[in-house]
Formats: C-alpha cells, structure tokens, sequence
C-alpha cells in the first residue's frame, strides 16, 4: 500500500519538479557561464527523493494520526456516542433546512435567464387592493407602450370539467397566450407548445397538460400527446405536457389559449377596461434592471390615469409597478424559512459548545498521556495536530449522520413549504447541499476542536506529577469551561422563547371565535358545467333537486347552498355600493364589501347568529322584492349611528336597490388570524352564484360523502364533486403552517435544551471526579454530605444564571425578528419569559444535581485510598 501512495506521488508532483530544477540550472548557467547539464538527472533525482520523502512522510503522519484518532475515539466509546449524536443532529437540522432554503430562496429558477422574468402589478392602495389584476384592454396599452420589456404575457386561472374516459374530473385550468411559455425559454418535455394559430378565433381547440397532473392522471403515457378530451362542450386536443417546472402563480392541471376561454374571449370582457382578471408576466430586456422596469410601469399607469380618469380614481390611489418573479415565488415563505435556519444554526451552536466541554473536560484525563509524548520528543503542533484529527473524524462522522437524517425527514418539509410556493418539488438533497453539508461539518470540527486543542498548555513535571484527580482543576480552562456552558444556557434560552412565542401565538390563533359552528358539517364544492346550466334558473333547479334528495338521507340534518366555505383557501372579491340618500363627496370612496350568497339554511346550518331582523326564507327570490343581510362588521362601519335595518343599498349605481332585512354576526371567512370581512349576503335563488354544497350530519361527516356523491351523480352522471373536508378539517388547514412553525421551533428547542442538558451533566460528572480527594478530606474532616452538594450546586447555578441573563438580552432582540410571524402575542410576552426561564433553570439544575449527588455519596475513606 505504502508503494502506491508513494508512486502517485512521484507522477503528480513529477512535472512540477522538473520545472523547478529547469529554472534553477537556467540561473546556475547564467551566474557561472557554462552548461553544467550533466549534473541535470543527478539533481532531479536528489529532488525527487526529497520531496518524494517529504511527501511520504507527511501522508505517513496523517494516517498515523488518523489510526491514533480512531483508536482513542474507540476507547472512549461514552464520549464519542453522545459527541456524535450531537453534532449529527446538529448538522442534520442544518443541512435539511438548507436543503429548502437553497431550492426555494437560493437555487436560480429552471427559465432561461430566469432573474429577467418579472410580475406586473395594478393597484388600490387607498381600498387596499395590492393587485387588481388587468384587463384585455390594458394588456395592449401595457404591450405597446412598455420600453423596458421584451415580452408581456397574460395569465388566469379557471376551473373546468374535463371528461375522457376517466370519471369526470373538475381541472385547474391556467388560460394563457401564445407565447407564455416561450417567454419562459422552456422546452415542452412532450410534444409543443402553443403557437399563434392557435390563440386566434376559430382554431382548433388545445390543451397543454402539466407534468403533475399527466403523471397522476394518465400514469405518464408517451403517447398522450394527440388524444382528445370534451371540456366546455368542445372536443380539446392534447398537443404537449410540460416539463417540471414550478408553475405560476399557481399548480395547473391543463393549459389552454386565451381564445379557449369563454369569458376571457366574450366581447364584454374585450371591451371593458375595468374588467380586470388577468396577471400578467414580462421578460426585461437585457440590461434592464427591475427598479427601471417599475419606473417604466409607473410611467405608463400615470398615461393610462390621466387618459381614462374614471377607470383609475385618484381617491383609491391607484398606481403600477412590477416585482421579479423569484421574489412573487417565495416572498411568502422567505420570513419563515429565515427563521427557521437561523433556529437550526443555533441549534448546532450549542451542539458545538456541548462537544467542546466534553472533549476539554476529556484533555484533562489525557493530561499525563499527552505530557509523556512531549517528553518522547511531540512537538506542540504534533499534539495539536491529533486533537484536531480526532476532533475533524467526529465531525465528518456527524455530517454524514445529519446527512442521512436530513434525507429522512426533507418530505415533511417539502409538505411543509408547498403550503407557500410552487417551487417546493426543487427541493432534494443536491450537490451544493452536500457542499454545505461537507464544510458546516469541516467548520464545525474546527471550532470544537480548536478549543481544547489550543488551550493546551504542558508543563511536563507538573503533569506527570499530577493526576485525574487532582484536588484543583487549572483556571484558564476552569474558565473555558464556564464560558462554554453559559453560552449553550443562552442559547437554548433564545431558541425556547422562539418556540414559547410561537406556541403561546398558536394556543391565541386556535381560541379564536371564528363566527360559526363546524362540528359535524361537510362541505362539498359541486362547480356545475356551465355549458348545461347556463342559466340560472336551471342552477336553482339542480340545487333544489339534490338538496331535497339528500334531505331524506339518514343522518342527514340539513343541507344549504353557500358561496364558499368558511376558511376555505381564497380572498374576499370586494365590490362598492352606494346607500340609499348618501352621497360621496370628492375625494370620497364608496364603502365596500364582499358578496357572498347564501341558501334560507344556511345561517343556522352554520350556527352565524342573528343580531336582529330576520334570515332569508323561500319567498326570497328573483320575483319578490330584493333583500339582503349584511355582518355586524359592515352595520358597524358603514351604519354606525343608525339602525341598518330597512336601509337600501346598490351594488350597480342604483340599477338595483337591496333592502337590509337582517344583521348577522361576523364569520371569520378567510383566515383565522385576519379581522372579519364586511360582507353582503344575497338569497342564492336571486343570484345563484354558489357552489358550495354544506351538510350537517348526525355524525362523522366523513361517512356521508359517498352518499353525497351518488345524489350528484343521480342528477348529472358527469357532474363532478370537488374539495371534499369537513369544516373542521378546513379550520385544521388554516392553523397547518402555524402549527407546523411551533412544531418546528419546538422540536429544534427540545433538542437544544437535551444537548445543553446533556452536556452540563457530563462536565458537571467530570468536574465533581476531579474533586474526589477534595471531596473525600472535606467529609473526612466533618462536612456534611448535604453542604458538599450545597457548595458544587452554588458553583453550577451561578454559571446558569448568568447564562440566563446572556440569554434574556439575546432573546429579547432575537425575537423582533419573529414579529411578523405571531398573532396577538407580544415578543415580550411576560408569561412565556418567565415560563421558559423556570423551565430551563429547573433542568439544567436537575442535569447538575444528578452527578453532584451521586459524588457525595462516596466513601471518604475509599476516595483518600484511591488518591
């Protein structure tokens, strides 16, 4: 084995010493005026053998110290058990969290020069509106007067019945241009993409699946590619699959041509400018920075203001800009992610501080071993050089152990953030996570090892004349020591306030009042074919038909017709009224509120209750006088010194007037952690614009879907029930990302509190041994057993109080940060600091004690003898 090393040493370094010895003899020649190239292959071969010796004998002594460092780790198995498993989950936490944070936030989009790419935006800042959308009409105001981009295309979700030879199936359909993905600079994995002719009036009907939705559907079949699917009452031709690639601004089933799209290609909708639906995304020009292209943006919203006034009201504070598309993918996870690995660095902190205090505690029983080789002639760097060795094979040992938890628990993260963005299927364990993983442990043997490593100090008489249980320890690492535990105190008391904070925020967000009743009610959205009933008297019949088939079902106590359900994903869709004999002044906005339409049981399915006047009955219809209901929020603001019963309102300038016959309490609709919405409740026979099918059942609501399901299919075999879950399941959905955050936090805080628990009890065992003759005269001399503990316990409380009081100064400019990430809990919350600092006293107190009494029960005499 020793020749092959020394062979591949001698053909890498061959070259280099040739050409050494070259300009070496060039100058001998130049200095003495002759050739002297005879001595050539003599100096070479003097060369070669020195450096080929040196080379040997440095690889030599990294082996050696290499078989020396598994040796000793080996003889020490207690040691190097629990050193491993802490820098393995150390390590771990880091490198899965990096794994997210380099394919979410760090890794470049897979889009050709994907950093031009970027998302226009129109908005109300006055109506806080951040992104109205755009309108056929200002697409090409945008497209022919933009000078900072190359491309501007458009963009919008709808959701349609595809049937094949499947079971009917509701899709996520995302309507685009000709030239979208084009923009994109991607290739179609099958088949093509869409091409001019294809988004002009008249042309054959295509679609586009995407990768996801071709794998689970069709098992990803080559030859999809040509097959033909009815959708919208026409026959649509697949004519590619695209590759995967995250989606924006959401995941799509199948892409079709704006042309396809019947409300997008109506003639209302072209001629409206107001009547905005699409996003739109741009390619910058080479060159163009994003804060010119806004500038570019804003210009041409401030035309389009001043040319067509009543479309941009200066009262609502309209303007444009545009933002890069990378940031649109992550902006609502980069916070969280933030957090969470300057949580997991800490983490690791404290696992180094943890094997640093062991390994110094571990050099004082090495002392004379190590005093008896600088005797034999072991230089300091020798020395240092082993403990550095050993220290270096434990943390490539915890790398590849965090490596490997890493890989163990990357899915529950990827689920974690694909609550966020569409960029969660690029995270894997990559190469440059494995670089990471390679120096975070490289760096991480380094700083626990340098510690003891060079606060080695030998004197070889004193050593050798000492022993393990020498009545004092030395000072400096005394010290050292010290320091390292209050730090692994401070630290852990940063990351417990994090994870209390976000607990106690938690416990806050799952106490809310949401306004409603969820037990046993399921909710099933029921997205009728447009194509069939198209109008809307035949939504109410379809309705009405499979209410009243369900409503003879057993266990089935009612059933109601909703717009949506509550803390279903989505956002409110505001709309401006008027009131009847109140103007608005200039300057002034009209007040604004979302409709939601609702069946005559609905409001006492649900449990909202009546603040005063009445619910929708059947009589309520189309033929009868129009009456509404609004929340209490909106009587609030909108009546605040007034009864709002009786008031009339107008949602189309007075076309047509509602009367307010009832006031009901405020349903939290869109999120837990956001105020209640001002809302306008229509009866859903005079606008049947919902398709939300609620149930209240005897029992597990769960149980009724089939039932469910076969009353749909009864009605309409090609009818399709979509977003199937129990309110309660949607209320659990809602908290997911919070719950998932403390969850999180909290395991990463357990663990750090376990390392630091750990670690205090091993120094404080190791310190108390090195005690053991003092110990021993102490209770020899008459001390009691209980003023021994007394006196070790005093020394290890000031130590955790301090690091208690590093920790509280920390924590408090830590947790700033998390501000944004709670609900109604203050980052100074009194209850959670003193709760965590009790906490963390009351453990590290019981790691110390555990030694420090076990200590104190030795015989005096046995440890004198043992001296």
């Amino acid at each position: 084995m020793g020749d092959i090393f020394r062979r591949i040493y001698y053909l890498l370094h061959r070259r280099r010493l040739e050409q050494e010895l070259q300009n070496d003899m060039a100058v001998h020649r130049e200095m003495l005026g002759r050739d002297n190239t005879k001595d050539f292959g003599n100096q070479l071969l003097l060369r070669e053998r020195s450096h080929e010796a040196w080379g040997w004998n440095w690889l030599d002594r990294l082996l050696q110290d290499l078989r020396y460092g598994f040796r000793m780790l080996r003889k020490s198995p207690g040691f190097t058990l629990v050193a491993l498993l802490a820098l393995g989950l150390g390590i771990g936490v880091n490198s899965a969290l990096f794994s997210v944070v380099y394919g979410v936030l760090l890794k470049p989009l897979p889009y050709a020069q994907g950093h031009q790419l970027v998302v226009l935006r129109q908005q109300f800042a006055k109506s806080n509106e951040d992104n109205v959308g755009f309108s056929v009409k200002e697409i090409q105001d945008y497209r022919t007067q933009t000078r900072s981009m190359s491309q501007v295309e458009e963009f919008h979700g709808m959701g349609f019945i595809l049937l094949d030879d499947k079971e009917p199936q509701r899709v996520r359909a995302g309507v685009v241009s000709a030239h979208f993905f084009d923009m994109l600079g991607i290739r179609p994995y099958l088949g093509r993409f869409f091409t001019e002719a294809d988004d002009v009036a008249g042309a054959d009907a295509v679609l586009i699946l995407s990768y996801p939705f071709w794998k689970k559907r069709y098992g990803g079949d080559p030859n999809v590619v040509g097959r033909r699917f009815r959708m919208n009452d026409k026959i649509h031709t697949v004519v590619g699959v695209l590759p995967p690639v995250p989606q924006y601004p959401q995941d799509n089933d199948v892409y079709m041509p704006t042309v396809a799209c019947p409300w997008r290609s109506s003639e209302r909708m072209i001629a409206n400018r107001n009547d905005r639906m699409m996003l739109l995304v741009g390619r910058l020009k080479p060159g163009v920075s994003v804060p010119a292209g806004a500038v570019d943006m804003s210009l041409i919203g401030s035309r389009l203001q001043q040319a067509y006034p009543e479309s941009y009201p200066a009262a609502r504070g309209f303007a444009a800009g545009m933002d890069s598309l990378q940031n649109q993918l992550t902006q609502d996870v980069r916070p969280m992610l933030l957090v969470l690995l300057g949580t997991a660095g800490l983490v690791l902190l404290i696992a180094c501080a943890n094997v640093a205090n062991l390994a110094l505690a571990r050099i004082m029983r090495r002392e004379q071993e190590l005093a008896v080789r600088a005797a034999m002639g072991a230089s300091r760097a020798r020395l240092v050089r082993q403990l550095l060795t050993e220290s270096m094979l434990l943390s490539l040992a915890g790398g590849a152990l965090g490596l490997w938890l890493a890989s163990g628990c990357l899915s529950l993260l990827i689920t974690f953030v694909a609550r966020f963005t569409t960029r969660a299927a690029e995270v894997s364990i990559s190469l440059p996570v494995l670089l990471f993983t390679m120096s975070v442990s490289l760096m991480t043997g380094l700083a626990f090892g340098s510690i003891p490593a060079f606060s080695q100090r030998l004197d070889l008489v004193k050593s050798l004349k000492e022993n393990s249980n020498a009545a004092t320890e030395k000072g400096s690492r005394h010290r050292m020591r010290n320091l390292l535990a209050v730090g692994q105190v401070a630290i852990s008391f940063i990351l417990l306030i994090g994870a209390g904070l976000m607990i106690r925020s938690f416990i806050k967000l799952q106490q809310v009042n949401a306004g409603y009743n969820g037990e046993n009610v399921l909710s099933v959205r029921v997205p009728l074919n447009f194509t069939k009933y198209h109008e809307d008297v035949d939504v109410t019949r379809f309705f009405d038909r499979l209410a009243q088939t369900l409503e003879g079902k057993p266990g089935i106590q009612a059933v109601a017709v909703n717009s949506g359900a509550p803390l279903a994903p989505g956002r409110p869709m505001n709309n401006s009224f008027a009131v009847e004999g109140r103007g608005v002044g200039p300057g002034e906005l009209k007040p604004e509120a979302a409709f939601e339409n609702a069946s005559p049981e609905a409001f006492r399915l649900l449990g909202v209750p009546l603040i005063n006047g009445r619910f929708f009955t059947i009589h309520d219809t189309a033929d009868a006088p129009l009456v509404a209901i609004i929340s209490q929020g909106l009587a609030r603001h909108v009546f605040p010194n007034a009864d709002a019963l009786n008031k009339r309102i107008s949602p189309d300038d007075g076309k047509h007037w509602l009367t307010i016959v009832g006031i009901v309490g405020d349903v939290k609709q869109y999120g837990l952690d956001r105020d209640p919405v001002d809302t306008v409740y229509l009866p859903f026979a005079v606008n049947p614009m919902a398709d939300t099918l609620i149930v209240k059942t005897a029992g597990d609501p769960m149980n009724f879907v089939e039932q469910v399901r076969t009353a749909v299919y009864s009605i309409d075999p090609e009818q399709p029930i979509t977003d199937v879950k129990t309110l309660d399941q949607l209320r659990g959905d809602s908290l997911a990302a919070t719950r998932l955050t403390s969850l999180l936090l909290g395991l990463f805080a357990m663990l750090a509190l376990a390392i630091a628990a750990t670690g205090l009890s091993g120094v404080t065992a190791l310190l108390v041994s090195q005690r053991t003759r003092e110990i021993g005269i102490r209770l020899a001399l008459g001390a009691q057993r209980s003023q021994v503990l007394r006196m070790v316990m005093l020394q290890e409380t000031r130590v955790i109080l301090i690091g208690l009081a590093v920790g509280l100064i920390g924590a408090l400019l830590v947790s700033r940060v998390m501000q944004a990430l709670l609900f109604k809990t203050t980052v100074t919350d009194p209850l959670t600091f003193v709760g965590v600092a009790l906490v963390l006293l009351a453990v590290a107190l019981i790691a110390s004690y555990i030694p420090a009494r076990r200590v104190t029960r030795v015989d005096p005499m046995i440890a004198l003898r043992a001296e």
